[in-house]
């Protein structure tokens, strides 16, 4: 069928990035993208997990349900992981945007990616504190399910890709994802990472040229990973609540279609 052959051209590339998977891995083991589906209404958990089959049948991605937001975050707390959520808005009770909220505040986790899914439309400015990665409005097609797949899988594996570089002749690595911000200070560059400050020397603009995709240039002397991105106007931009950064005039169109793009 048509979806089929779609299906197939989408996961051979990920098949060789992935490598040979062990279908009875644990979630958490590396290569299988760990799925999380959380939503009241049954059909709507169950229609996702169909559209995600061909992706577990080939041992590339391993999925739980959960109807409720109390229950889902029950499972957090335990210390499951998850690197994807399709996390319904409505839920009774703990609703999504509480959830997200408690994922990113109570468990500092800024890696778990997040895709709200809801009836309704209006809520942009509600979900930006959470940083998540798409917004499905129901009925959600299969199209949609496996795009957010796909990015998941490619961010998650930038997230465990490190950024190398030197320092009084010393080679030290640091991933991605630990990465808060990158600041340009003549010929130093300086790392700014959940553990503390890092330096080396270098362009920031050649730097520009390695980074993956979420990472942002916003001044001639930063270059931020949005996903730390908590709050943003035309000319700041705060990372966790506790850096506030200039945007410079040159780059705020590309920086406010690019917040807004992935917000």
């Amino acid at each position: 069928t048509k979806f089929s052959k779609k299906i197939s051209k989408t996961i051979a590339p990920s098949l060789t990035k992935y490598g040979t998977i062990n279908k009875k891995s644990k979630r958490g083991v590396a290569g299988v993208l760990c799925v999380a589906v959380c939503d009241d209404e049954e059909l709507v958990c169950t229609g996702i997990e169909k559209m995600m089959e061909p992706y577990r049948k080939s041992g590339l991605l391993q999925s739980e349900i959960f109807f409720s937001g109390e229950k889902l975050w029950e499972a957090l707390e335990r210390g499951e992981h998850y690197d994807l959520l399709f996390l319904d808005i409505e839920l009774r009770n703990m609703n999504g945007v509480e959830v997200g909220k408690k994922i990113r505040d109570e468990l500092g986790n800024e890696t778990i990616r997040i895709v709200y899914i809801s009836a309704k439309q209006d809520y942009a400015m509600e979900l930006f504190n959470v940083r998540p990665m798409n917004f499905l409005v129901k009925p959600i097609s299969e199209e949609a399910v496996l795009e957010n797949i796909r990015k998941a899988m490619e961010l998650t594996d930038i997230n465990k890709t490190c950024f190398e570089y030197k320092f009084r002749k010393q080679t030290f690595k640091v991933p991605y994802g630990d990465i808060l911000y990158f600041e340009s200070e003549h010929r130093k560059i300086l790392i700014h990472t959940k553990t503390g400050l890092k330096e080396t020397y270098g362009s920031l603009s050649e730097l520009e040229k390695e980074t993956p995709e979420g990472f942002i240039r916003i001044h001639q002397s930063y270059l931020v990973n949005w996903i730390y991105v908590t709050h943003w106007k035309y000319d700041a931009v705060h990372i966790k609540q506790e850096h506030i950064l200039p945007v410079s005039h040159t780059y705020r169109k590309n920086v406010s279609s690019f917040l807004l793009q992935n917000s």
